[in-house]
């Protein structure tokens, strides 16, 4: 089968894996990147109200630079994570030319404002099969005009995270905390986290240090910046728990982090929702969830003193994760959905 991939295309990205997940099963795929470096790229750091007609003209490039290389490629699916600044048009006019499949698996809210576009409400309509990674976001989609919606959690990709990591004494010296937290500061983190202030926390992550105020019982709390790959790694299995921030719009469903934690080998301390606690996982068994604040700061003293328990959760859940939740086994969904 022969794939175009159009997204994002460092290293790091979610499309980038992807791909690769694709060629692993023995298809034909060509990575087009949404957000290449092209001349008009520095018309997207222009000053005020100019970026804005900046933007636009380089996402008009973009899109037709995606349509002529969908013509010459000739796909047999048009796999589209993400790339929303691709106009509508450009998408319809290429899977006319190539009469291509497009199947979507936005990694976000498309009806969330700052999270989407009109290019991705419009592209509902013409996609063959659309991913949600949450159930409560299905029922929505088929109203928008899908024509297939299917369930498609987000997956742990362990290429990302050195699994073979060296933990040296160093190591424990920097991250070793009974709850670790990684991420990017914003209001919502900051509230979420105080709760958690009373016991031995560990934040790791941009701009913590800019934004809490010294008065904070989380300023003392703040370890450093942020953490990737292998840094990540030897953080979470550090802390005796990692804790993973549902925002709002991830409603009652999960996030990438509630697949890398476990992936990475780290017992998950979680809001608790339907998938995460009896669907994706079960509480208790691979995860830990609360629904307050009351019952958080309850359920952690009697919890980190058990040592032993948490060791048997935190192997419970890899083994979940290598059974149900890497991304191979989502890009075989995808690939046997196709096929049909």
């Amino acid at each position: 089968m022969r794939i175009f991939v159009a997204g994002e295309a460092n290293a790091h990205s979610y499309e980038m894996f992807c791909a690769e997940e694709f060629r692993r099963a023995g298809c034909e795929v060509l990575h087009w990147s949404n957000r290449a470096k092209t001349p008009l790229s520095p018309l997207r750091r222009l000053p005020g109200e100019l970026r804005r007609l900046g933007d636009e003209v380089y996402n008009v490039e973009r899109s037709l630079s995606f349509v002529r290389a969908m013509k010459q490629f000739q796909p047999d699916l048009l796999f589209m994570p993400k790339a929303e600044n691709i106009h509508s048009c450009a998408v319809k006019m290429a899977l006319a030319e190539t009469k291509a499949r497009l199947a979507i698996w936005y990694p976000d809210n498309p009806f969330w404002a700052n999270q989407t576009t009109m290019n991705v409400i419009r592209n509902l309509r013409v996609c063959d099969i659309y991913y949600s990674w949450g159930k409560f976001l299905m029922e929505t989609l088929r109203s928008a005009g899908c024509r297939r919606v299917e369930y498609l959690p987000f997956a742990f990709y362990p290429d990302f995270f050195p699994a073979d990591v060296e933990i040296t004494e160093e190591d424990r010296k920097r991250f070793s905390c009974d709850i670790c937290f990684v991420g990017t500061w914003d209001p919502d983190r900051e509230k979420d986290l105080m709760p958690l202030a009373e016991f031995d926390l560990g934040i790791w992550g941009p701009l913590w240090k800019e934004n809490v105020s010294a008065s904070s019982p989380l300023y003392s709390k703040i370890r450093g910046g942020g953490l990737y790959g292998a840094d990540m790694v030897k953080a979470y299995r550090c802390a005796k728990l990692v804790f993973n921030q549902l925002r709002f719009h991830n409603g009652d469903s999960h996030n990438v982090r509630a697949m890398e934690i476990p992936g990475i080998g780290a017992v998950q301390l979680v809001r608790r929702t339907s998938e995460l606690s009896n669907g994706l996982f079960k509480e208790g068994e691979h995860l830990i969830c609360y629904d307050n604040e009351k019952e958080l700061q309850a359920l952690l003293p009697g919890l980190l003193a058990k040592a032993d328990s948490l060791r048997c959760m935190k192997d419970a859940a890899v083994k979940q994760v290598q059974k149900r939740h890497l991304l191979k086994y989502r890009i075989e969904q995808v690939l046997n959905d196709m096929q049909k």
